[in-house]
């Protein structure tokens, strides 16, 4: 059975972003503690489209936005 499955990107990126702030984290220390690069956390924040989907899902489970539980 195809299943729709819509994502609201804007929406989760603003959400990390309030998130981050509200957290009193910096965008070096979001990026050490997601495992990624600083530039990869500022292209994120800019919603740039050259970032691959494991950065973006490495910073959105970092703030429980993504669940990797498979359900």
């Amino acid at each position: 059975m195809e299943r729709n499955f819509q994502l609201d990107w804007t929406a989760l990126v603003e959400e990390a972003i309030k998130r981050r702030k509200e957290s009193r984290l910096t965008q070096q220390q979001v990026a050490v503690l997601a495992g990624v690069s600083k530039p990869t956390v500022v292209r994120f924040e800019k919603r740039e489209q050259n970032i691959t989907l494991s950065s973006a899902f490495a910073i959105l489970k970092l703030f429980s936005l993504l669940s990797m539980s498979g359900h």
